[in-house]
């Protein structure tokens, strides 16, 4: 049925709720002339009269006492079905599904997920863990997680961190028997950990940075995966330099289970909150965007 069609049935159902077309229109905020009209098509598509019509009284025929008794359940369903809608995008209520990076996991779901979720109770969340970028808009999410530098022009993106850092890192024992490199250059001479996207299937090519100066290395080892915790353990493992986050190896390299090298040739980058339009947002992601931002504030 067509949006012409369930305005009929919607006027013919306020007419012989209320047994009159001057009623109903006052109801429906439409003229009675219309309404009378609206009634006339919906008579002519069916093939038979709804109302006995006098000039002091409208009443049902046996048709439209059938029809009244058909689709009232049906429209009073329909009303439910729409309100819950409607709710759902005026409160803070239902099931927000996320797209997110490994890393947005990490840094920004698990620490603020007990928190978030203590605040609001009629709010679900579904996190899909996915370090590819994922059209949100075709897979059902609601929004995604991503760096800065891989989103596309056509979403809308809010900066929840903007201060990460990379860290090149490798075991001692691997530093002591193969040397530091002094530049990004030197790492082509050396074994690495690669990232490969399970998406493209391309291998990720190392940023770095100093001043004016920007490069990307794509550097050569034996282990390649999109797996950051297996990228950890294979250097840790003495298999090569590895490019991770800066808070990842943090502790490690505290402790001296792991070397930091290249530290001045570091890039800052973002986790980006992106999702298609800023037309009617669904509450349910308005409040998460205002939690974590002040969640993830200095």
């Amino acid at each position: 049925m067509d949006s012409a069609g369930l305005q009929s049935l919607t006027v013919f159902l306020r007419v012989a709720q209320a047994r009159s077309f001057s009623a109903a229109a006052q109801n429906l905020g439409l003229s009675t002339s219309g309404v009378s009209y609206t009634i006339r098509q919906l008579e002519t598509a069916l093939g038979g009269r709804l109302f006995n019509r006098t000039t002091r009284s409208v009443s049902l025929t046996e048709a439209g006492e059938s029809l009244l008794n058909q689709i009232t359940p049906l429209m009073e369903d329909l009303q439910l079905a729409l309100g819950k809608v409607s709710r759902a995008s005026m409160e803070s209520m239902g099931t927000l599904r996320l797209n997110v990076p490994s890393a947005a996991s990490d840094y920004i779901i698990r620490p603020m997920l007990k928190r978030f979720l203590t605040t609001y109770p009629d709010i679900n969340i579904e996190v899909a863990v996915d370090n590819s970028l994922v059209d949100i808009a075709s897979q059902g999410f609601d929004a995604g997680i991503r760096y800065d530098n891989i989103l596309t022009d056509d979403m809308v993106a809010v900066p929840l961190i903007t201060n990460m850092r990379f860290a090149v890192i490798a075991s001692p024992d691997y530093v002591a028997r193969h040397g530091t490199p002094q530049h990004p250059q030197d790492l082509l001479t050396h074994a690495c950990v690669n990232y490969r996207s399970a998406q493209s299937g391309a291998l990720y090519r190392w940023e770095f940075e100093k001043g004016e100066e920007k490069m990307r290395v794509a550097v050569n080892g034996r282990v390649a995966t999109n797996d950051p915790e297996l990228i950890c353990k294979a250097a840790y493992d003495g298999f090569g330099f590895a490019y991770l986050h800066e808070e990842q190896v943090a502790d490690a390299v505290a402790r001296g289970e792991l070397v930091r090298v290249l530290t001045d040739w570091m890039p800052s980058t973002g986790l980006y909150l992106y999702y298609y339009s800023r037309k009617d947002m669904p509450k349910k992601l308005r409040v998460f965007i205002d939690f974590a931002r002040a969640f993830l504030a200095p």
